[in-house]
C-alpha cells in the first residue's frame, strides 16, 4: 500500500476515537516513540492526573490528549491553557509541552497559541499534534508498530466476493465512491488500448485518487465539491470521447495490509471498458 493511502487509513482510525479510547491510542504511540522513557499516566485520588497524560521523565516531554472533534472553540483554548499551566505548576523542568488531538486545529486555536501562550512561557516548546500531523506521525513507523498503536481487530481472510460497478458518466456519481473510501485496488482497462489510451486513462486514474485523498479536505465546502465533481465530470467526458466508459464501485472492509491484524476499510475499484461500437 503506498504511504498517501496508509495515512489516509491511520487519519480515519483516528477520527473514529472518542474520549479515553483516543487517549489509550495516543499510550500506545507514546510508547513506540519513546520505547524506553514515556510513562502513561492516569487519574488518581484527589489531585487527578496532575495535568499530565502522559510524559517522558528523561526527556521531559509531556502529553496531554483530548479528542476535539465538534467541540467549541473556547472550550478548546480553555481546555489548553488549562492543562498546559497546570502541568507547568505541578511539573519540573518541562522542556517539551504537546497536545495530541484528532481533529484539525482552527486558525483560531492555532493563533491563541503562537501570539498568548508561547509568549507567555519562552522556555517550553509548546507543540500541537492535530489529527494529520499525528496521522503522519504514525504513518512513519512500521508496519506492526502501526497496527499496536491503532488497535486494529484480527479477523480471518476475506472470502471471494462480488462487486456490483455502476456506469458513471458524471463527477457527482462518482464523488460518493471517492469520498468514502481510504484505498482502491488497481484499475482495469482494455487490453487493446493505444499508447495514447493508456495515457489518458492512467491521467483520469490518478486524478480520482488525488481528489479521494484530499476528499475529506474540502467536504466542508460545497463550492469546493462542486468545482471537484465539474472536473472530474470533464474526464469522464474525455474518456467517452474516445469511446471509453468507467464502471466503479466500492468494497467496504477490504484488507489494506497483510498480516494477522491487517487494516479494514472501504476500497473503490475503477474498471476503465470500451463502449460498444467504439473503436
Amino acid at each position: 500500500m503506498d504511504q498517501n493511502s496508509l495515512r489516509k487509513l491511520v487519519e480515519g482510525q483516528l477520527l473514529r476515537l472518542e474520549g479515553n479510547a483516543f487517549q489509550d491510542c495516543m499510550d500506545r504511540l507514546g510508547l513506540e516513540l519513546y520505547p524506553n522513557d514515556y510513562q502513561p499516566v492516569r487519574a488518581a485520588g484527589p489531585k487527578g492526573d496532575t495535568k499530565n497524560d502522559g510524559y517522558c521523565p528523561k526527556a521531559r516531554v509531556f502529553f496531554a490528549a483530548h479528542a476535539t472533534r465538534g467541540e467549541r472553540l473556547d472550550k478548546t483554548k480553555a481546555k489548553i491553557r488549562g492543562d498546559l499551566e497546570g502541568c507547568l505548576k505541578e511539573h519540573r523542568d518541562v522542556r517539551v509541552w504537546r497536545f495530541l488531538t484528532n481533529d484539525t486545529v482552527p486558525g483560531e486555536v492555532d493563533q491563541f497559541i503562537d501570539n498568548e501562550l508561547r509568549p507567555l512561557h519562552p522556555s517550553v516548546t509548546i507543540e500541537v499534534w492535530g489529527l494529520k500531523t499525528l496521522a503522519n506521525e504514525v504513518s512513519k513507523l512500521k508496519q506492526e508498530q502501526i497496527d499496536r498503536i491503532t488497535d486494529v481487530i484480527t479477523v480471518a481472510e476475506s472470502e471471494f466476493e462480488v462487486v456490483v460497478l455502476g456506469h458513471v458518466k458524471t463527477g457527482r456519481d462518482l464523488w460518493p465512491i471517492l469520498s468514502g473510501c481510504l484505498g482502491w485496488l488497481d484499475h482495469v482497462e482494455p487490453d487493446d488500448c493505444t499508447d495514447e489510451e493508456q495515457d489518458l486513462i492512467d491521467g483520469a486514474i490518478q486524478a480520482f485518487r488525488d481528489w479521494s485523498d484530499i476528499s475529506s479536505d474540502i467536504e466542508f465546502s460545497r463550492s469546493s465539491v462542486r468545482d471537484a465533481q465539474r472536473s472530474i465530470t470533464a474526464i469522464l467526458d474525455e474518456l467517452a470521447q474516445r469511446g471509453l466508459a468507467l464502471y466503479a464501485g466500492s468494497k467496504e472492509n477490504y484488507p489494506l495490509t497483510g498480516g494477522s491484524s491487517p487494516f479494514l476499510a472501504t476500497v473503490a475499484i475503477f474498471k476503465i471498458v470500451r463502449l460498444a461500437g467504439a473503436q
